[in-house]
């Protein structure tokens, strides 16, 4: 969501919490099944969200979705947490698209 309806109430609860899709060959092994919470975490920081098991993401990847405020996320951090704040060395845009994560089942 944009700063324009970042405090709508109903935008909110219509966005819900943070989601994070992720294979069932990768949630296996983690014991990690659909609407379980998880961390997503790297080396620059980490968040919270709840697990989405599918077969429409490949094995070895995850995607979550962007656009929630710190402020109204569990812990007060989002993907953006997990992301490097470096331009890219081509054409100097932003580099926040892919990240290595590592996905722990948080309970």
């Amino acid at each position: 969501m944009n700063s324009i309806f970042a405090n709508v109430p109903r935008q909110l609860r219509r966005a819900g919490a943070p989601t994070l899709l992720i294979h069932p060959d990768d949630a296996a092994p983690r014991g990690i099944g659909a609407g379980d919470e998880v961390r997503v975490a790297n080396a620059r920081g980490s968040f919270v969200a709840v697990a989405e098991v599918s077969d429409r993401i490949r094995p070895g990847v995850v995607a979550s979705t962007k656009g929630h405020w710190p402020c109204n996320s569990k812990e007060g951090a989002t993907v953006n947490a997990t992301v490097d704040e470096r331009d890219s060395d081509m054409g100097g845009g932003a580099v926040y698209h892919d990240n290595r994560v590592r996905v722990d089942k948080t309970s």
